[in-house]
């Protein structure tokens, strides 16, 4: 580059400054406004992978503060320098590390939209449109697929008795746990206040009591949980039998439970 790369971050930054697009540099001392922005512009130059210098750059101006869109705001801001300077291969650059960032973002966002907020297991529609799907997959190839449900014992009373701070952690045990149990292949999701459910894929009865079995081995004590389960296709063809079926299981259980 023609002109040092510390200048040119010492440039981004007070034209970042002035028109106001990364409102978070305002809170920063100078050599945070600056941070990684000197080497990550003199690695422009050095042909690194774009992905790997935009994830590298974005952590650390995350962790100084900025939202995604002050980072995409400063990373344009680069380009615009680069290009006011004539460093056509280094503006190139950037504008893939932009893609590269802003991929990753909606990726993120994507799948943040897909989980429960409290226990980062997968929300009632995610986990109902995978059910769908790998429904429709088992009876395309003739495979196997088991839907367990869980309900907390007694979560209202603990709830109410102990309060919401006392619940939250419950659930979010419950949910550790249940992400622990399951095999990798599976799926687990949060579909209620204290409902959850497992998708088992190619499974079998053996699968869903080893399953069970691991679940109620990493429960903290105190915490009690009834299940239901069916099986497609022995039990049902499509989803919403199976959900029936299993929630008729996972009742009798509860009552059984409470006698």
């Amino acid at each position: 580059m023609r002109l040092p790369a510390w200048d040119l971050a010492v440039e981004c930054v007070d034209e970042a400054l002035a028109a106001g697009v990364v409102p978070s540099l305002e809170q920063l001392g100078r050599l945070g406004q600056l941070g990684s922005l000197p080497s990550f512009i003199a690695a422009l130059d050095e042909g690194d992978d774009a992905g790997e210098l935009a994830a590298d750059f974005a952590r650390e101006r995350e962790s100084l503060g900025l939202a995604p869109a002050e980072v995409t705001a400063e990373l344009l801001t680069v380009a615009r320098v680069l290009e006011r300077h004539g460093e056509a291969e280094a503006r190139a650059t950037v504008d893939r590390c932009i893609l590269a960032y802003v991929d990753r973002v909606t990726a993120e966002l994507a799948d943040s939209a897909r989980r429960d907020p409290l226990t980062a297991l997968l929300n009632h529609r995610a986990f109902h449109a995978r059910l769908a799907s790998e429904a429709a997959r088992a009876r395309r190839y003739r495979g196997r697929l088991v839907l367990v449900l869980f309900d907390l014992d007694n979560f209202k009373e603990t709830n109410d008795r102990l309060g919401h701070q006392e619940g939250d952690r419950l659930l979010r045990a419950f949910a550790s746990a249940l992400a622990g149990a399951v095999r990798e292949t599976d799926i687990a999701g949060r579909v209620g206040g204290d409902e959850f459910a497992a998708l088992l894929l190619e499974a079998g009865p053996g699968d869903v009591d080893a399953v069970v079995e691991r679940l109620r081995a990493r429960l903290p004590a105190g915490l009690a949980v009834s299940v239901g389960s069916a099986q497609l296709p022995d039990e049902a063809s499509v989803p919403e039998q199976l959900v029936a079926a299993a929630d008729r299981r996972l009742y009798s259980n509860k009552v059984a439970r409470a006698a």
